[in-house]
């Protein structure tokens, strides 16, 4: 795959990489050896296009960066992801809450898994659609009759 193909999450850890000097066994070494050699080498090569959270982690301890920058990343957010406190611990406590229910439940691991393969302005549709239902299922909610008490 030529260089300028590549999604932007392959990029930007290949660039880190060039940046830092760091070879595929030096970001395995300094994650710990929570991610291997040949994970990171899928991931620059964009072969690997579902990183867990735990993968991420681990990626972004060996490449000494941000973790919610590279999840953002990889979530397709752009290659110059910077963002606020708040907002960073909102994404925090949303990323946290969806590997609870993803735990618990395996359609939401499912669809969390379906959402990252999706390209950006996919997943704006996404979004979208899931604000319709939810809003269509308030107004069906608002307008059921009310139950009588006993």
């Amino acid at each position: 795959m030529d260089k300028s193909q590549m999604d932007p999450f392959s990029r930007y850890v290949r660039r880190r990489m060039r940046e830092q000097h760091l070879s595929r066994r030096d970001v395995s070494a300094r994650s710990g050896g929570k991610i291997g050699e040949s994970y990171v080498g899928a991931i620059i090569k964009g072969k690997c296009t579902n990183v867990s959270i735990d993968k991420l982690k681990a990626l972004a301890r060996g490449l000494g960066v941000d973790e919610m920058e590279l999840a953002r990343i990889a979530l397709g957010d752009g290659e110059q992801a910077s963002f606020a406190g708040s907002e960073t611990e909102d994404l925090s406590l949303i990323l946290v809450d969806m590997r609870k229910k993803a735990v618990m439940s395996a359609d939401v691991a499912e669809i969390a898994r379906l959402l990252v393969q999706l390209s950006p302005r996919e997943r704006s549709g996404v979004s979208k659609f899931v604000r319709r239902l939810i809003n269509e299922r308030a107004r069906q909610a608002k307008h059921r009759p009310k139950r009588q008490r006993q």
